[in-house]
């Protein structure tokens, strides 16, 4: 074997042994912020922002999720009312993040529109939602889904 071939066999070993390295872009951004970025700086910021929004969201839906009865919001034994729940989800979150210090405004109007589209869009259309390992729908899960269609279509189709 030459000396070229032992050198690339080793170089391949040792490149193919090092753990990879993962960057996060939070990480990056930070780095970035550190040496004067003033842009990045703000994504820092904004991606804290959103983690934290994150965290409370998931606290609003198993509280929700813990104070729903078994029968509330539910078609039958195993369909959920998920028109019915939207208004009250709504609510509770811009409740909620309104004393967590955030001015959430919801638009009352609309609440029966994007409650009908909402659960046309599960029931109707796909024809499943969010459940548990127990088969009775995962409250949690649709609390969080329904802010996200709330904010990520509804308010947009005005």
């Amino acid at each position: 074997m030459t000396a070229i071939n032992l050198h690339l066999i080793t170089l391949l070993f040792l490149v193919a042994a090092e753990q990879p390295r993962t960057v996060a872009i939070g990480d990056l951004l930070e780095r970035e912020c550190a040496q004067g970025n003033q842009e990045s700086c703000e994504r820092v910021v904004s991606i804290n922002e959103s983690l934290e929004q994150q965290k409370r969201l998931e606290a609003y839906s198993i509280a929700f999720a813990e104070s729903v009865n078994g029968n509330e919001y539910m078609l039958d034994k195993k369909i959920p009312d998920l028109a019915a729940a939207y208004p009250v989800v709504m609510r509770d979150f811009t409740q909620q993040e309104t004393k967590a210090g955030m001015s959430e405004v919801l638009d009352e109007n609309s609440l029966p529109y994007c409650g009908e589209h909402y659960h046309n869009h599960w029931i109707n259309k796909k024809l499943w939602w969010p459940t548990g390992e127990d088969g009775q729908p995962d409250w949690e899960s649709i609390y969080e889904f329904i802010v996200d269609h709330y904010y990520g279509f509804c308010l947009h189709q005005k």
